[in-house]
């Protein structure tokens, strides 16, 4: 067995009946060489890939009463065709009728009795295409990690992999197989777990303290950390509050080379041009509602402290940034988020990466979830001051066609949870000569979803017009 970090666990603890803690995937493909590519096709890649890929057949085990942190163990002879199922896309079989059934898949929790993951493959689309929509719980991994997943299911070439690529791969990862424990492996784990808690506690305190302390030091001894963005200070939209369990979902794609030119006229990263982007579609969105604050929207976003070879569980952080949303100028906005985004990553790595790991593993199993379903009931996002306006989390992505199941991907679209007081994701990750963007939010607090989709290539443009 292999007991989840405090971090992965917290992803289960902190889910609501209101907030999902699961990440999705869309992936369209092209049929055209292809033409009976569907269900059965799917399903054989998925038995043949399951082997590489453990996290499709392994299940949760929960603590003696739910008093320390559950373990993963190995399903048995397990068929993942359980865990898929068809639908038919009703027409006209767009991208409109693909987000629709994808955001009524996103409202439905996981049963945490079975595998953490379902798929649908979504077959009658338009202009020849279909699609796969991949759902996982967050306690299971991260997108970095999800991306990796994913890179065990899709491949270089329409003929996919040989029997004796697989086999080789499969004879590596059969030494990591986790059995199912008994009782008292279950108690012994439990009961190590608690005993472990206070001496864990003393660790975690100097490290929190030394977090805080580089954290004032850093921000009294920059040169400049104008421009930073911190939790708590972030505007009230129509999007930021309790939300409901119902979803919206809209996808969008903008060029990677439209991206790189806006990058390169002002320096910085790719990411720095991804999240002015982001800046500029939300400030016309809101703009056009007359509902655009005075004061920039800030966002949250993911940090990989991955390292080679990790592909399963959480190894994330997060830093806040601002979006300059307050900036009129398309210019102008893009430097203040480049210098929003050097400050948040300073402080970032001068907090630490390792804090949100050590007290995810201090978390109580029982007194940490009744805390989460109060909070959500209670309705307690409406009325302290807003953490974060939404998540954003920029994922990169193969360069190079890919592959699933014989049939080009023409769309990656990743789709990450909506939280408690910010009823707004954007996940995008760069594929081929594009970055595909995925967009979900809670349906009353963000109905109109489609049109802010529609911000996207009109925030590229506006860029680029202006270099």
């Amino acid at each position: 067995m292999h007991e989840l970090s405090g971090t992965d666990a917290g992803f289960l603890y902190f889910e609501t009946p209101a907030s999902h803690m699961h990440v999705l995937g869309t992936v369209v493909v092209d049929r055209t060489r292809k033409p009976t590519w569907g269900y059965d096709d799917v399903v054989a890649l998925l038995r043949e890939r399951a082997l590489l890929a453990p996290m499709l057949r392994r299940r949760l085990v929960f603590g003696t009463l739910r008093l320390h942190h559950p373990v993963w163990v190995d399903i048995p002879d397990y068929d993942p065709a359980e865990q898929v199922r068809r639908v038919v896309c009703p027409a006209p079989g767009g991208m409109a009728e693909l987000a629709a059934i994808t955001a009524e898949f996103a409202e439905k929790q996981l049963d945490r009795n079975r595998p953490m993951w379902e798929a649908l493959v979504v077959e009658g689309m338009a202009d020849d295409r279909a699609a796969w929509v991949f759902k996982i719980h967050h306690s299971a991994t991260d997108g970095v990690g999800a991306a990796r997943l994913m890179g065990a299911i899709l491949d270089l070439t329409p003929d996919g992999r040989t029997p004796a690529e697989i086999a080789q791969a499969a004879e590596l990862l059969a030494a990591k197989e986790l059995p199912e424990p008994g009782v008292l492996a279950i108690a012994r784990h439990t009961a190590t777990g608690l005993a472990m808690w206070p001496v864990k506690a003393l660790q975690v305190v100097p490290t929190a303290v030394k977090a805080v302390a580089n954290v004032v030091s850093h921000q009294l001894g920059s040169t400049d950390t104008s421009g930073g963005a911190m939790p708590l200070t972030a505007p009230r939209t129509p999007f930021n509050g309790r939300i409901t369990p119902r979803r919206r979902v809209a996808y969008a794609d903008v060029s990677l080379a439209d991206v790189k030119a806006i990058k390169n006229a002002v320096g910085g990263t790719v990411n720095d041009a991804v999240v002015a982007i982001c800046g500029g579609a939300l400030r016309a969105y809101l703009e056009k509602r007359d509902e655009l604050p005075s004061s920039s929207l800030i966002a949250s976003c993911p940090v990989s402290t991955r390292g080679e070879g990790d592909s399963s569980g959480n190894s994330v952080s997060a830093m806040f940034t601002s979006l300059a949303t307050d900036v009129a100028d398309p210019l102008e906005r893009l430097k203040a988020v480049r210098q929003a985004n050097v400050v948040g990553k300073s402080t970032h790595k001068a907090m630490g990466e390792g804090l949100v790991a050590d007290v995810g593993d201090l978390l109580p199993p029982n007194i940490t979830t009744g805390l989460a379903r109060a909070y959500s009931a209670l309705r307690l996002a409406d009325f302290h001051p807003v953490v974060q306006n939404l998540v954003i989390s920029n994922v990169p992505g193969p360069t190079f066609d890919i592959f699933f199941a014989g049939a080009r991907v023409c769309g990656l679209y990743p789709l990450g949870p909506v939280l408690e007081g910010a009823g707004l994701n954007i996940t995008l990750v760069s594929v081929g000569d594009r970055i595909d963007i995925g967009l979900i939010s809670c349906a009353e607090r963000m109905p109109d979803l489609d049109d802010l989709a529609a911000e996207f290539p009109l925030a590229v443009q506006e860029l680029l017009d202006a270099i």
